[in-house]
């Protein structure tokens, strides 16, 4: 096959995510190579797909045989992913995969980002502000601190990704957030991480909402930006976007300069997006993380129109700066329709599962807001679209499966 430049392999097309950079790329006449992780995968049914793939490998080498057969049938060079794992993947196996490119953040970099620890000495250095964390390197340092913190405490992991391997060989449950409440929910959770022989950081809570300013970095300069609030989250306490709306990109101007400044010193190339805690009461906005990944909310991004594929695509793959102007919808919203449906069961009936104890729901105005949604011009979907609908069903055909497997 004579090569084209502008067939682009997506990697993990499993979600929203993966769908959205398969629109944006197939929206730009890219010839897309979906790869998916199963024959369900959201984005090998949208429209603009021409070559669909299911991954059945399960080891490296097995991946990259089959990366190298995807090349010589399509021709692809490019390939763009959505997590971690991938992009560490990406990373351990540069040399063996060419002449395919994975337009990743490279080990360095990544290594940095995924270190929350990392993080937040960069964060400090530029002045933004971060939760009061304390670190533990024995279970039994815990005696000479648990009566002097702040309840409720939050228990992170500094890099979840080092330590997910052992847990699992060793049968113990890693969450990505844990809520405790008192000094005994404490100890008996630490006590629980005692065969791992390393533990989570102990932070502070910070009240708020969440809050993401998401860049294209390139050679020190922030070519896109791009900012949202979480309406609504998974779970009501914190977690990922069910709902979320796009914020002007003129407000907060200078939490954005921080943030670019804290991306340029640990020299990021690429998408990142940045995530805070905001108060909107006090106007504090304290760092949650770095993602250096295209992240959960990217649908907001694609229907307002900040192509963060395309960038990716072009600069990093092509070396050719887009110059097309920008007209950026800012004054929309989008939302996960059956996130919002879990999320409105969890507040109507099964309160005492937010753990949270301090977040109060309204259950009449939660349902009307679910309710509200569809009747507003400015909502947008993370899957639905008119004019590439089949991901949709797909979705709803993963749903039946597993309320059957439920019955």
């Amino acid at each position: 096959m004579e090569q084209n430049k502008d067939i682009v392999i997506v990697y993990g097309v499993d979600t929203q995510i993966g769908l959205s950079l398969v629109r944006e790329l197939g929206k730009k006449n890219c010839e897309i190579v979906a790869v998916g992780k199963s024959n369900d995968s959201l984005g090998l049914r949208s429209k603009y797909v021409t070559y669909p793939y299911v991954l059945s490998a399960k080891n490296d080498q097995d991946k990259v045989e089959f990366l190298l057969a995807i090349e010589k049938q399509t021709s692809a060079r490019y390939l763009l992913c959505v997590s971690e794992d991938d992009i560490l993947f990406f990373n351990r196996v540069k040399e063996q995969i060419k002449p395919i490119k994975a337009l990743v953040p490279n080990q360095e970099s990544i290594e940095k980002v995924l270190s929350k620890d990392f993080t937040a000495q960069a964060a400090q250095k530029v002045g933004i502000e971060t939760p009061k964390t304390t670190l533990l390197n024995h279970e039994s340092e815990l005696a000479a601190i648990v009566d002097k913190l702040k309840y409720p405490v939050i228990l992170k992991w500094s890099n979840p990704h080092d330590v997910m391997k052992f847990a699992n060989e060793l049968s113990i449950k890693i969450e990505k957030l844990v809520y405790c409440y008192n000094k005994d929910e404490l100890k008996q959770k630490i006590h629980s991480y005692a065969p791992l022989k390393q533990f989570p950081m102990l932070q502070e809570y910070c009240p708020g909402v969440g809050f993401g300013q998401f860049f294209f970095m390139h050679e020190g300069q922030a070519l896109l930006r791009f900012q949202h609030q979480r309406v609504h989250e998974w779970p009501p306490e914190g977690g990922f976007s069910s709902l979320c709306r796009a914020i002007p990109v003129h407000k907060h101007e200078a939490l954005q300069q921080q943030s670019i400044a804290l991306l340029q010193s640990i020299n990021w190339q690429g998408v990142a997006m940045v995530e805070y805690r905001y108060d909107e009461t006090t106007g504090n906005a304290i760092l949650m993380e770095i993602n250096g990944r295209f992240w959960g909310s990217l649908p907001l991004a694609y229907h307002a129109n900040v192509p963060f594929a395309w960038y990716t695509y072009k600069i990093l793959g092509l070396g050719e700066t887009p110059t097309e102007r920008l007209v950026i919808a800012d004054n929309i919203q989008c939302r996960n329709t059956l996130v919002e449906l879990k999320r409105l069961v969890r507040i109507i009936f099964q309160a005492d599962k937010i753990k949270d104890k301090s977040l109060h729901f309204s259950r009449i105005e939660t349902l009307f807001a679910v309710i509200q949604g569809f009747f507003r011009p400015s909502m947008h979907y993370y899957l639905f679209s008119l004019d590439d609908i089949r991901p949709l069903f797909a979705d709803w055909k993963i749903l039946l499966k597993k309320l059957i497997r439920r019955a």
